[in-house]
């Protein structure tokens, strides 16, 4: 597959199992989908995964406001990055005001040329670039209830729910959100955010919240 520039179409096929979590039974809103893939899919996301967050790590392309799905990260650090900015801010006699973002369905919504797009920004090129695209498009799913399984649909974005890959593509895919505010100061765990502004008066935070 590596030679190839191809991942395998029998690898791309994710058997989904509803899992109820409350409510009436008869509501499709109401269970919860678990995705799986092919065992051996997961060996040969490994390898890319580690040579992707390798390059990411070596040249530091992976924002510093990121602290989800990072080795040394965690919400603990996040929080306590947080509290110390908010400490600092009352130390100086200012105001903080927190905005807390939580995008909704945010891994499911994931538009694969964008993200190509920003895999080739980020330095990934040539047989690498093309692999990967391999992986991305092409891919499907079939529910599975028991032992009955529905036909197979076509995934046509979001990245593949219980991969290994999928965490990391979606780091890259908002990695630029930080450069995109100017008044706050953004820490995203993930897919949920919190932007932090801070003044001397409640008129200019919610000016520099409004601005961004």
């Amino acid at each position: 597959a590596i030679t190839l520039s191809s991942f395998p179409d029998e690898w791309k096929v994710a058997r989904v199992m509803p899992l109820y979590k409350n409510g009436q039974r008869s509501i499709p809103g109401n269970y919860r989908p678990i995705s799986v893939l092919p065992a051996i899919s997961k060996i040969m996301e490994r390898i890319l995964y580690d040579q992707l967050y390798n390059y990411l790590t070596k040249f530091e392309i992976l924002s510093d406001s990121q602290f989800g799905f990072r080795k040394f990260h965690s919400t603990a650090s996040a929080l306590l990055d947080c509290t110390n900015d908010w400490y600092v801010n009352l130390d100086r006699k200012m105001f903080n005001l927190v905005v807390l973002i939580d995008l909704k369905k945010a891994f499911d919504t994931v538009d694969h040329q964008i993200l190509l797009n920003k895999l080739e920004l980020y330095g990934i090129k040539g047989q690498a670039l093309t692999l990967l695209k391999s992986y991305l498009t092409n891919r499907n799913q079939k529910c599975q209830i028991k032992n009955s399984f529905s036909s197979e649909r076509l995934i046509k974005c979001g990245v593949p729910q219980g991969s290994i890959l999928g965490p990391l593509f979606f780091l890259l895919y908002i990695n630029d959100l930080p450069h995109c505010l100017n008044k706050t100061k953004p820490r995203l765990f993930a897919d949920d955010t919190n932007l932090t502004a801070s003044a001397n008066s409640m008129t200019d935070l919610e000016t520099a919240v409004n601005s961004d």
